[in-house]
C-alpha cells in the first residue's frame, strides 16, 4: 500500500502514492474526506484500487468536530492536503470524496473551489443540515463544529454557507454522484432526493446509485465503498473536463 504521514492543520493525515510505471507523468488524486485509520485498517482494499488505478490518495483525521462537518477548519484541512499532496507528486485537478460528515465537507470544499475539483463523489454523505440537528446526539456536534448553539444559528449563520442543499445552486458546474444504503437513517434518502431536486431544478449534474445497507459502521455497509464504479465515475467527470478544454 505505501504511505507517508505529515500534520496537516493540526491534523494527523495520510499520503498514498499511486503505482505508476514513471514518476514524471501526473498522476489522478483523490481527496478523501475518510479517517486516515479507516482506509488502513477497513477499506484498505479500497484504498488499493484506487492507487492501481492511477490515483494517489491524501486523506486525514479528524482531530475533533471542528474539523469535520463542512466547518471552516475542515475546508481549511481539504486545502492543506491538497497542497502537501502537490509537494510529493505532480498531480492532476483532484477527485474529493468523502463518507457522512466527510461527505459534508468534501462536498463544502468543493463549493468553495469553484473549478479545482474535477468531480465529487459520497457515500451516505450528510446533506441536509436542519433535519440531521434533530437526530440524537448531532445538535452537540454541530454546535462545537461551527460555533453555535441553537438551531436558529444552525439555519440562519451556518446553512447558507455549508448546507449542501442550499449550496445547489452554486454547484451545478460539479459532476457528482451519491452512493446511499437505502435503509440508512442516520443521512436518509429522502435528505439525498431533497439534495437531488436542488441539483436538478438549478440544471446541475448529480446521480444517485442505491444499495442495500444502513449508515457506515465498524461492520459496513461495504456495498457503499464500490471502488470499480467510483474509479469509473472519475475517469469519466477527468475525460469530459479534457474534452471540454480541447481547441476545436
Amino acid at each position: 500500500m505505501g504511505m507517508e504521514r505529515a500534520v496537516v492543520n493540526e491534523c494527523e493525515a495520510l499520503f498514498f502514492p499511486a503505482r505508476r510505471s514513471t514518476t514524471n507523468e501526473s498522476v489522478g488524486l483523490l481527496l478523501a474526506g475518510l479517517q486516515s485509520s479507516t482506509l488502513i485498517h477497513r477499506f484498505s482494499d479500497w484504498a488499493e484500487a484506487w492507487q492501481a488505478a492511477g490515483y494517489a490518495i491524501a486523506s486525514y483525521d479528524f482531530k475533533d468536530d471542528r474539523y469535520t462537518w463542512g466547518a471552516d477548519a475542515g475546508v481549511a484541512t481539504f486545502t492543506g492536503l491538497l497542497e502537501e499532496a502537490r509537494r510529493r507528486w505532480s498531480v492532476r485537478r483532484p477527485i474529493v470524496c468523502g463518507s457522512s460528515r466527510g461527505g459534508l465537507t468534501a462536498l463544502v470544499w468543493a463549493h468553495r473551489n469553484r473549478g479545482v475539483p474535477t468531480a465529487w463523489f459520497g457515500m451516505n454523505p450528510v446533506m441536509n443540515l436542519g433535519p440531521f440537528y434533530e437526530l440524537a446526539g448531532r445538535a452537540q456536534a454541530l454546535n462545537a463544529a461551527y460555533g453555535i448553539q441553537t438551531k436558529v444559528e444552525l439555519i440562519r449563520d451556518v446553512c447558507p454557507r455549508a448546507n449542501p442543499v442550499d449550496l445547489a445552486a452554486n454547484l451545478a458546474w460539479l459532476p457528482m454522484r451519491t452512493w446511499q444504503g437505502l435503509d440508512d437513517t442516520v443521512t436518509p434518502p429522502r435528505d439525498l432526493e431533497t439534495f437531488d431536486a436542488a441539483i436538478r431544478e438549478a440544471a446541475g449534474s448529480h446521480s444517485i446509485s442505491y444499495g442495500p445497507g444502513g449508515h457506515a459502521t465498524a461492520e459496513g455497509p461495504r456495498a457503499q465503498f464500490d471502488a470499480s464504479a467510483q474509479i469509473d465515475f472519475a475517469q469519466w467527470a477527468e475525460g469530459s473536463v479534457a474534452r471540454a478544454l480541447r481547441p476545436d
